[in-house]
């Protein structure tokens, strides 16, 4: 379904360009300017379907994303077999995640939470599996 709507995305620029210079003979300069706004609609249309999309898939790849929240410990395990442990989960997107690019411990981790400073993003598709390791 992703591709279908990639291609869709792909196609509907030339598609749209080509409608705008026909009417432009006859509609003037309007035309290219709706056919711009309409470009730009349906892109921002397709975008938030894509970004649905990939979050739908990766709920059910990884169900535990759901009921993440800020400030909990988990463990990521990579498709190469890194495995991050006791890494602060500060937030996610539709692809990714954002936890502490360093491992906590049970002392440090108030300091953690009042401002984690050194984060990094990991690709939702690069994952293997998430746990949980500590609630909060």
């Amino acid at each position: 379904m992703k591709l279908v709507y990639w291609m869709f995305k792909i196609l509907v620029l030339p598609l749209l360009m080509f409608i705008g210079i026909n009417f432009m003979k006859t509609a003037g300069w309007w035309a290219l300017i709706m056919t711009v706004s309409l470009f730009v609609l349906v892109n921002w249309l397709l975008d938030r379907k894509i970004n649905q999309y990939n979050h739908q898939y990766f709920l059910n790849k990884f169900p535990v994303l759901e009921g993440l929240k800020y400030g909990q410990i988990i463990s990521v395990e990579l498709l190469n077999g890194k495995v991050l442990e006791n890494r602060i989960f500060a937030s996610a997107l539709s692809s990714e995640i954002l936890i502490g690019s360093e491992p906590v411990s049970d002392n440090q981790l108030e300091d953690f939470l009042n401002g984690i400073k050194k984060t990094q993003w990991i690709r939702l598709k690069k994952v293997k599996s998430i746990t949980i390791m500590k609630e909060i």
